[in-house]
């Protein structure tokens, strides 16, 4: 298995902790790891010595990879091929580039991303009473990271923020009474899963943790941080165990009578 990715380094927005582990695992599992590489073009492999035995659906796949390395220095380039029955390619996620579609169909300011440009408060310039969070916003110069985290704590804020706009207009209340806040995100730390029974977590604390022992701990902060009681237990149990949580569930629901509001 090879990894071709057009950065320096992989996982570079992580914590160096989080990173390293991450960089062991892939090498402890056999991956070649190729960075500050690019793919030029990808064509059927016709002549592979493997066809033969495998199966329809993988011959389908089998191709051939150009690639392009590219030095530290950016002075010399490498050009080489890589022969692999199966291609998986990952991207980042970016706002749709079609005209007039979704959020750009709109008078909302946004940036060359797409995102809505946001007061700190979260509410949109020249339309007050429109709150925008997570990825699709931008409340500062510097974007915020496009994570789970940002967006529930930004959900925090927007939610009084608007309680406060209601308030000023129908309570009747003294103008500062109801005060909108403007955000500011806290970094709790960040957890990663390496496998079935492996993660990584660094934490706000200084807390550095891999392996079985970061694993459930990630799965618990999970099924903590979930809004319902049904969730919470999925994101608590390993994947081989949540069928049979799947099934209790179903099963506990079979057996509850509906309630009479009469």
């Amino acid at each position: 298995m090879t990894l071709v990715h057009r950065g320096n380094q992989v996982l570079e927005y992580a914590t160096e902790h989080n990173r390293d582990a991450g960089m062991e695992r892939l090498k402890s599992a056999g991956v070649n790891v190729m960075t500050s590489t690019s793919v030029d073009e990808v064509k059927p492999w016709d002549d592979c010595p493997h066809s033969d035995t495998m199966s329809e659906t993988l011959r389908k796949q089998q191709c051939t990879v150009k690639l392009t390395t590219t030095s530290e220095d950016d002075s010399e380039q490498e050009f080489m091929q890589l022969e692999t029955t199966l291609l998986l390619w990952t991207a980042g996620s970016t706002p749709t580039s079609i005209r007039n579609a979704g959020i750009r169909n709109s008078l909302l300011p946004r940036d060359a991303m797409g995102r809505i440009l946001t007061s700190p408060t979260l509410n949109v310039a020249n339309y007050p009473n429109v709150f925008a969070i997570g990825d699709c916003s931008r409340p500062k110069k510097v974007p915020y990271p496009g994570t789970a985290q940002v967006a529930m704590q930004m959900a925090t804020v927007a939610s009084w923020n608007i309680y406060a706009s209601l308030s000023k207009k129908y309570s009747g209340r003294e103008q500062d009474t109801f005060t909108l806040l403007p955000f500011s995100y806290l970094n709790l730390g960040e957890m990663m899963t390496l496998g079935t029974n492996d993660a990584t977590i660094s934490t706000l604390g200084g807390i550095e943790l891999s392996g079985p022992a970061a694993s459930w701990l990630r799965r618990l902060v999970y099924a903590v941080r979930m809004p319902t009681p049904g969730q919470g237990l999925f994101a608590a149990v390993d994947g081989s165990s949540r069928k049979l949580a799947r099934g209790a569930l179903r099963s506990a629901r079979r057996k509850s009578k509906p309630v009479d509001w009469k």
